[in-house]
């Protein structure tokens, strides 16, 4: 006997969001019942895009066949259908997350009236994403509704693939808003700061791959714990928070000419950091880390202008320290450190003191694997207490070999790197002879 389906329809909706959404929809062949419990299912995802079952060239192509035109407009049919069927029988609607690859913007007129009745539903939870081509997504890309920054009832705003754009005279009510999370998105300066300004709430903060943002401030949050921004597209020319609540912050630009002013000093409860790009120099870390008293988690990565690494911190218990290509020298005085990990090309010459750490070194090599990195290698291996693991990647003309060794003393690591450089050598050797 089915005592599942005797649950109430509240506790069946909590079980199906478990699921993911194909598996939620498939339930509705079990029964009648089931049918009924997914038609009021208060979480409505329609994510248009691989289900298609064309490739990504006719998804995101301008001239999309026919045939996807027909599919997609179905489809939305669909989203007609159900968010309008919600409206209808005043259904609670926890969460709307939308999804669609659209190859113009002739049917944008159907977005803007979904985001009106969901709005209108006190749904909390809003997760938009719109696809274009890419010159649309940049010259003409969806301009996302008014209506959803006057929605009093959402805590978590998702938007992708947007430009958003407010009159100076409209009023911003998203009083709720717990979570604000902007991809691909286009907002200026002053906006981002009227929306912070009106949503007291907000706890986590994620701008990735936005642009038209050229100074970020994000001041008086009291609640604000989590802060990232991740950037290749604009080039901002300052990051200022100003939250004392504020638990991680993660800022990371890939374009190696975009060096912004970061400022997150008064963020004194800061737990984890996590920095990536040119603007990170030693000075900025030498200046930085100290003011945080209650610090444990440290990333850094990807830094080509940082060629020294000192760290003094009673408190830090987790490091991390990669692909920054040009550091020569760690120096870390972190006698409370309980884990760290270290990726580059390059045996930095090094000064630790951290007793009790687990270390985790990997090495990416080009053709360098001979007798003075070995040795180099030897003695700053001798300066780690615990070396969990070593990975060795060696890039060769033609191969890559991989190395990877689990550590059960230092003795066997040494007599393992003796045979392995030779090894190394011979094959060199070897590839060399015959190309």
């Amino acid at each position: 006997m089915d005592h599942i389906s005797r649950f109430p329809d509240g506790v069946l909706h909590h079980i199906l969001s478990f699921l993911p959404t194909k598996d939620a929809l498939r339930t509705s062949i079990l029964s009648k019942r089931w049918k009924l419990v997914l038609d009021t299912y208060p979480i409505l995802d329609f994510s248009w895009g691989d289900c298609a079952g064309q490739s990504s060239d006719a998804m995101y192509s301008e001239n999309a066949s026919d045939e996807y035109r027909q599919m997609l407009t179905k489809f939305m049919n669909y989203v007609d259908t159900s968010i309008f069927r919600f409206c209808k029988y005043k259904l609670s609607m926890q969460k709307f997350k939308l999804f669609l690859v659209l190859p113009d913007l002739e049917l944008s007129s159907h977005l803007d009236k979904w985001v009106q009745k969901v709005i209108e539903n006190g749904v909390k939870e809003v997760d938009f994403g719109i696809d274009l081509p890419g010159y649309l997504h940049f010259k003409k890309p969806y301009n996302m509704p008014d209506a959803i920054f006057a929605a009093k009832s959402v805590t978590v705003l998702k938007l992708f693939g947007c430009n958003v754009k407010l009159e100076e005279s409209f009023c911003i009510k998203l009083h709720a808003l717990q979570k604000l999370a902007l991809k691909e998105v286009h907002m200026d300066d002053h906006l981002l700061r009227r929306i912070v300004t009106c949503c007291p709430l907000i706890e986590d903060i994620s701008l990735r791959f936005c642009w038209g943002f050229k100074k970020i401030q994000v001041f008086e949050l009291l609640r604000l714990k989590k802060f990232e921004i991740y950037s290749h597209l604009s080039k901002p020319e300052s990051v200022e928070i100003k939250s004392p609540s504020l638990e991680s912050f993660h800022c990371s630009f890939t374009v190696r000419s975009v060096k912004p002013i970061v400022s997150v000093a008064a963020c004194q409860g800061l737990k984890s950091l996590i920095l990536s790009g040119s603007f990170v120099t030693e000075l900025l870390l030498q200046d930085l880390v100290p003011k945080f008293h209650v610090l444990e988690s440290l990333r850094v990565g990807d830094c080509p202008v940082l060629k020294k690494v000192k760290i003094s911190s009673w408190r830090l218990k987790s490091l991390e320290i990669h692909s920054c290509e040009n550091i020569m020298d760690i120096e870390i005085n972190t006698p409370n450190l309980l884990s760290c990990k270290y990726c580059g090309s390059v045996v930095p010459v090094s000064l630790i003191n951290a007793p009790s750490c687990h270390w985790q070194v990997e090495f990416s090599l080009m053709n360098t694997l001979d007798i003075l990195w070995y040795m180099t290698l030897k003695e700053f291996l001798a300066k780690l207490n615990q070396l969990v693991y070593l990975h060795i990647y060696v890039y060769l003309t033609a191969i890559m070999v991989r190395i990877a060794i689990q550590v059960t003393s230092y003795a066997f690591v040494y007599a393992y790197l003796e045979i392995l450089v030779i090894y190394m050598n011979y094959l060199m050797h070897f590839l060399f002879k015959f190309w």
